[in-house]
């Protein structure tokens, strides 16, 4: 959604998040910030830099199906996607994975943020995907296009 859109529904986008209760509306505040820094990093530093908050480096993470309430993580993963619809910057699948993943690791619950590559044409494309336990909780529309090459935990 580009900019002239956002602003457009800015209103509609206030009125509803002054209705929400306040966990939520610190939750969305804390979503739209991280996404901007998150932005601001994979724009300006070597991605070595963001590779850091994401955890260790093809490590195996918890990948049986954890035991904690899968109403929160619904809830981030809904809220990110939502939020990354509305920011007047690009919040692409890399940045809304290492929100998601910071988030979570907050109410310590181990994720996996997973990178693949799939060829198209004479081009690579890559995706970043965010798994908890053995769900795709975010980016998981095309994550089984592209071959995964790494993941962080």
């Amino acid at each position: 959604m580009g900019r002239a859109t956002t602003m457009k529904y800015l209103p509609e986008m206030v009125r509803v998040f002054l209705q929400k209760p306040a966990e939520d509306k610190w939750r969305l505040l804390r979503i739209v910030t991280l996404s901007f820094g998150i932005r601001m990093m994979v724009l300006v530093l070597p991605f070595r830099r963001l590779a850091a908050l994401l955890g260790e480096q093809n490590s195996e993470g918890n990948k049986k199906h954890p035991g904690f309430d899968w109403l929160y993580v619904n809830t981030v993963s809904r809220q990110i996607k939502n939020v990354s619809r509305y920011v007047p910057w690009t919040s692409n699948c890399l940045v809304q994975a290492a929100v998601g993943k910071i988030l979570l690791r907050k109410k310590s619950i181990e994720s996996t943020v997973s990178f693949g590559v799939k060829k198209k044409g004479r081009k690579m494309e890559a995706h970043a995907w965010l798994t908890v336990g053995p769900r795709i909780v975010l980016g998981g529309e095309t994550a089984d296009q592209f071959v995964e090459v790494s993941s962080f935990s």
